[in-house]
This record gives C-alpha cells, structure tokens and sequence, in this order.
C-alpha cells in the first residue's frame, strides 16, 4: 500500500510540473496576443477621438468665422482649451488647465482657404491699377488661385505639418493673413488644395480646414502599431 501510495504522488508531483510547464509554454503565445488586442484596441479609440477632435475644432472654425462677435478668436489661448480639453489623453496639453504645450504628443492646424476672385483683389490691392476692373492674374498675383486667409496652430507645430503646407507670408497673431497678401503674395498659394481636399471652390469661396496629428507610441507595446501616428482631417 505504501509503495501504491508513493507511486500516486510521484504522478502528482509529475503532474503538475507538466501543467507549469504547459501554461509557461501557452502564456509565451498569449502575451503577445493580448498585448496586441489591447493596444488595437486603443488605437481604434484614439483614432476615433482623434476625429471627433478635428470635427470639433472646424465647428468651432464655423462659429467665429460666421458669428464675428462670439468672441471665439481660437488664437487665443482660453479659446485653445476648448479644442485641448477634447483631445484629452493624447497629450496634447501641458498643464491641469488644457494649455496646449508646444511640445505635446498632438497638434491641431486650423486653415483657411479662399478661391481669390474679384472681392479679394479689390480688397486686397489698392489703389486699383489702371484697367481694373476687371480682374486677372496680370493685375491681381493671385487671381484664380487657393490662397491661405488664415492659419493657427495649436500644440506641437515644431513637430507636424498640415498637408496643404503652410503660408509664406506673414501670419498675424489673431492668425489672419492681411488682404494685400491674399491678393498678390504668390508664396500663400495653397497649390495641392484640391488634390488633398477632393473640393474644388468657385471665385470668393472659402474653405474651413482642421488637421489633427496624434502620437501614440505609449500603446505601442511590441512594436505592434506600425506607424503610432494618427491623423485626421475635418472640412467644412
């Protein structure tokens, strides 16, 4: 009986070493596999936000291009925190207040594009020259062309670039480009607007762009994420 008994808990003992060693052997596959599900998980939800943030942020655009005297100048930092405060979590921001930090994870690029016509040029060259009106490329640089009217930048500029590229001319700090450069500086022509935006707009339109770009390498666990940079692009 002793030796029947001794027997039983060698294949005990036998037994569960076999079970480590099976679940070591099962956890060096499952691992990794749960790393993997975690992290595209969490990009999924952080490429949606990131989405929602650039929607949000040409709302906003909408409002004070539309309503002037709402007050909502987004160059000003108390107007930022509206846009920082949603993209909570991507590090956009430097401190418990939602001030965007020009050296975050994130950036937000607010453009305004017109089709410079006849207004822009009246508007942006005067006196008129001789024999204009009308209007043309002769007269007035930038007749017929994407021009930028208006560029803000909100967290780390220094990293990211919009895709339309960026105005030449000077930039005001309200983010305004003056009338004169909009009708005759060539360098805030916006030449790919078309080809990235797939709009094309008549003479005196404009469009509202938002861009956002978000670094999230932090979920990148084993290397997973092949590219940890989230964009996305809002037009109105």
């Amino acid at each position: 009986m002793q030796t029947i008994s001794h027997k039983k808990q060698m294949r005990r003992r036998g037994q569960g070493g076999n079970t480590i060693l099976e679940f070591a052997l099962v956890m060096v596959f499952l691992v990794p596999m749960f790393a993997g599900a975690f992290t595209i998980g969490m990009a999924l939800a952080k490429d949606i936000q990131v989405s929602n943030v650039a929607r949000d942020a040409v709302v906003l655009m909408v409002r004070s291009v539309t309503d002037p005297e709402s007050g909502l100048d987004l160059s000003q930092t108390q107007n930022q925190r509206i846009i920082v405060a949603a993209a909570s979590g991507l590090g956009m921001n430097s401190d418990a207040q939602q001030d965007p930090s020009s050296t975050g994870n994130a950036v937000v690029i607010l453009s305004k594009v017109v089709m410079v016509g006849p207004l822009e040029c009246s508007l942006g060259i005067t006196p008129a020259p001789s024999g204009a009106p009308p209007w043309n490329a002769g007269n007035c640089p930038n007749y017929g062309s994407y021009t930028f009217e208006y560029r803000v930048v909100i967290g780390n500029g220094g990293r990211w670039s919009s895709t339309l590229g960026n105005p030449g001319g000077n930039v005001q700090s309200n983010g305004t480009i003056t009338a004169s450069d909009i009708a005759s500086n060539t360098s805030d022509r916006v030449p790919n607007f078309t080809a990235v935006t797939g709009m094309t707009l008549i003479q005196g339109n404009f469009a509202l762009v938002s861009e956002m770009y978000a670094d999230i390498s932090f979920l990148n666990f084993f290397s997973i994420l092949g590219n940890p940079t989230l964009y996305a692009r809002s037009i109105s």
